[in-house]
């Protein structure tokens, strides 16, 4: 497995939280309403989604095998030079409580996790002992990134980089 530090930019997202499986209308309808929010605002360019993850709560926990305790913040770029006012008019087009977020640049670990998301647990495993091992901890809830789109591609063929932020002690 190839683990990376890397600097994730500072950048505007459209995002919403919420709270339960992937496989549940919250989450479909999450997906649907910030692509439909980035496409009202002008965006043209394919992106990848962006899923946070954590645990009922707790940061650094994570449950592959308890989803309906997930809570969740999907998220999307935002396309350049939009208000909170624009995306809060253009979500409510759509009845979605999509937001306009800045994120904060980020040092992070990743990897690339090949295959079915239910099999991502030694992906998370190396990911946190990669951290450990370079005396760094971890900084927060990880990010999943889609890179490919769970409705055309096979479950083995999935790639998604699994993200974590870090900092020194």
């Amino acid at each position: 497995m190839d683990i990376t530090l890397a600097t994730v930019p500072a950048r505007a997202l459209l995002a919403v939280d919420g709270r339960g499986a992937p496989e549940g209308a919250a989450f479909a309808a999450a997906v649907r309403a910030l692509f439909a929010v980035r496409a009202a605002l002008g965006a043209v360019d394919d992106v990848p989604l962006e899923g946070t993850y954590a645990q009922d709560g707790d940061a650094l926990r994570f449950d592959l095998d308890v989803p309906h305790g997930w809570h969740w913040t999907l998220a999307v770029p935002a396309p350049g030079g939009r208000s909170a006012e624009a995306v809060a008019t253009a979500a409510g087009r759509f009845g979605a409580p999509v937001e306009l977020r800045a994120h904060p640049r980020q040092e992070v670990a990743q990897l690339v996790h090949p295959g079915p998301y239910a099999d991502e647990q030694p992906s998370l495993d190396a990911l946190y002992a990669f951290v450990a091992r370079h005396g760094l901890r971890p900084a927060g809830v990880h990010t999943e990134v889609y890179l490919t789109d769970p409705g055309r591609t096979p479950p083995a063929e999935n790639r998604t980089v699994l993200r974590v932020p870090v900092c020194r002690d």
